[in-house]
């Protein structure tokens, strides 16, 4: 099964403005990621939407697949 929270995603270094990569989780979990250049960026969830995202998302693939494995009886 597909999980949407160990899906990347980049973002803009504050300091030197290389992208910097992360996982939905890492966001989800408000973890502190360092960019190349030593810039400390903390992660931040507002409202928990991130993890709710995953959750809904992660949810929507495991039916999807029970759909699927339905079909095939």
């Amino acid at each position: 099964m597909i999980d949407i929270g160990k899906q990347t995603i980049e973002i803009d270094c504050p300091s030197c403005k290389r992208k910097v990569k992360a996982t939905f989780k890492q966001a989800a979990d408000e973890v502190k990621v360092t960019c190349n250049c030593g810039q400390v960026i903390q992660l931040e969830d507002k409202n928990g939407t991130c993890k709710k995202a995953i959750n809904d998302v992660n949810k929507a693939f495991k039916d999807l697949e029970k759909t699927f494995k339905s079909l095939g009886r």
